[in-house]
């Protein structure tokens, strides 16, 4: 730093100090811009993975009911077939029970 000859700082010098100061400022919002895009990316890497797994697990608890339907459907067909009576008296009391319980209201 010069000094002048009563030994005070010039102002070239506080323009230079000033000039230091705006571009390590530059530097440090370089940086935090940086981080702050790499952090982003992150996140975004992370919420695609979660969405990915959280669509996975969907599709597989499809299947299933799905499976679980099917088989439901051909136990019922097996047991209408097997005792026809027995499912159609089911089937009558359980309109009745319905239609009851509709028409009070």
């Amino acid at each position: 730093m010069a000094s002048n000859a009563n030994g005070a700082a010039s102002s070239e010098d506080l323009e230079r100090q000033i000039d230091a100061l705006k571009a390590d400022i530059a530097g440090i919002s370089r940086t935090l811009a940086d981080m702050g895009a790499e952090r982003r990316s992150e996140l975004q890497d992370s919420v695609h993975k979660t969405a990915s797994d959280l669509k996975a697990r969907g599709e597989a608890t499809l299947d299933d009911a799905r499976a679980r339907g099917g088989e439901l459907g051909d136990q019922a067909a097996d047991a209408v077939r097997r005792q026809p009576a027995t499912a159609m008296g089911l089937a009558v009391g359980l309109g009745f029970v319905v239609g009851l319980m509709t028409g009070r209201r």
